[in-house]
């Protein structure tokens, strides 16, 4: 959150919060948590960004920002819910917002042991943002076990994650409402896979 907050983005200008995030190295501060990588949930350094990108995107949505790029999870996370999330791994995918303003926007934030802040500062005109909830389709129940062979355990142990997820489909309408009576609609369309417990 230190390496966002107080980032200017300029006129016309697109906002990607790899380029903003750097390399993703401990001696850049980093340490190691869980990402989803393939099939597995593995701690790799950078773990955790995504509730960056998460409340990047919501306050981007929030401020009636096009939104250039985005990606879900591959699959729910709870405390996000479907559909109004946002995954990052250097370099893509990214989570990226258009500054069409027309002036100078100041992004603020702060972190506060498990929750994060993010702010938008800029001239306002008069836009509105309006996010739908998530319609829901399509739910997929939890697959059967996955089993995957290691050289990490030895011959006979067995480890396992036991969080498991449903599949579903979240679809999200992001319309903003400009002061001449232009309107500009974008949908978020979210494919969750189900999670099996893997071993």
């Amino acid at each position: 959150t230190s390496k966002i907050s107080g980032l200017l983005v300029a006129p016309g200008e697109e906002f990607s919060t790899v380029a903003a995030l750097g390399e993703i190295t401990e001696e850049a501060g980093f340490v190691k948590e869980y990402v989803i990588q393939q099939d597995r949930t593995v701690k790799e350094l950078g773990g955790g960004l995504c509730q960056v990108a998460t409340t990047l995107f919501r306050m981007a949505v929030d401020s009636g920002m096009p939104i250039t790029e985005r990606v879900n999870h591959k699959y729910v996370i709870p405390y996000y819910g479907p559909g109004l999330d946002a995954t990052v791994y250097e370099p893509h995918p990214d989570f990226r917002f258009l500054n069409d303003t027309g002036n100078y926007i100041l992004v603020q934030g702060t972190a506060d042991s498990n929750e994060i802040t993010f702010e938008l500062y800029g001239t306002a005109d008069g836009r509105t943002a309006q996010v739908s909830k998530p319609e829901l389709s399509n739910p997929v129940p939890v697959p059967p076990q996955r089993n995957i062979m290691t050289p990490d355990l030895y011959v006979g142990e067995v480890k396992c994650e036991t969080v498991t997820h449903t599949g579903i489909t979240a679809d999200v309408t992001y319309k903003v409402s400009y002061p001449d009576g232009s309107e500009k609609i974008q949908e978020f369309h979210s494919v969750y896979q189900p999670w099996p417990v893997v071993c």
